[in-house]
């Protein structure tokens, strides 16, 4: 059986040669800087701002990569919908990578600024109720809970 760490670099390598050949068709170019922000989000479980993109980049590839065109990158792949961004009310924009997973919301320490993503069914079928019963039709929504998580709790 193959490690699961092998398995995850097979399917980024499968979704990099895809999303450059999707990106040639409709006359894009890519960069290597563009592989690498993609890269640092596909393999992140946090919610990261430009700045720890590119702090993350220059310290796991030593290579030096300038904010703006670390926005620049961020702001094309929410277009061609391959991330997310996230306000959680802190004037930080932070980032996510899209997956094929359900939709999630999130919880966000106000101590610490942790961001916990969760899902609950009733949740999602009470919001689609609720629009329902004001004649509205949910396309899509953001729910943030803002909080103090457990560790900041017990200090």
């Amino acid at each position: 059986m193959m490690p699961l760490e092998n398995i995850e670099t097979k399917e980024f390598d499968i979704f990099i040669k895809n999303f450059k050949e999707h990106i040639s068709k409709l006359g894009y170019k890519n960069t290597i800087q563009k592989d690498y922000i993609l890269k640092v989000m596909y393999y992140s479980n946090d919610h990261l701002s430009a700045e720890e993109i590119a702090q993350k980049i220059q310290k796991e590839f030593n290579l030096d990569i300038g904010i703006a065109t670390v926005y620049r990158s961020l702001n094309f792949f929410e277009e061609m919908d391959l991330i997310k961004s996230l306000d959680v009310g802190d004037g930080v924009r932070r980032f996510e990578f899209k997956t094929e997973h359900e939709h999630h919301d999130h919880m966000v320490c106000i101590k610490c600024g942790k961001i916990i993503e969760f899902s609950d069914d009733l949740i999602e079928l009470n919001q689609i109720k609720i629009a329902e019963k004001n004649g509205f039709v949910l396309k899509d929504h953001i729910m943030t809970i803002y909080g103090i998580c457990q560790q900041c709790d017990n200090k």
